[in-house]
């Protein structure tokens, strides 16, 4: 059985790497005919946005704390009523 889907695309869409040639003059005299060659990488404008947005959404607390505090104050002094239906209705709309 032979599984293949061809090879890879040539330029990936966010991220292209490139091979260049820094300087082709020698560093040092015992490296005759040595180029010093490095990677570089292009970021596209997309790429670049959406480490904005991601950025942007890990400043993001996980909870609202002033929701937190205001509940839990509402438990503790007993006026908390909690709606059986509307937490049954919301846990199934979770799992649909």
């Amino acid at each position: 059985m032979k599984i293949g889907g061809g090879k890879p695309p040539d330029k990936p869409d966010a991220i292209q790497f490139q091979r260049v040639n820094k300087n082709k003059e020698t560093e040092r005299a015992g490296d005759v005919g040595r180029e010093t060659i490095a990677d570089k990488v292009n970021v596209s404008l997309k790429a670049r946005e959406i480490t904005e947005i991601m950025g942007s959404v890990k400043s993001i607390p996980d909870f609202r704390a002033d929701k937190v505090a205001e509940i839990k104050s509402l438990v503790d002094s007993g006026k908390y009523v909690a709606d059986p239906d509307k937490i049954a209705g919301k846990m199934i709309d979770e799992v649909i």
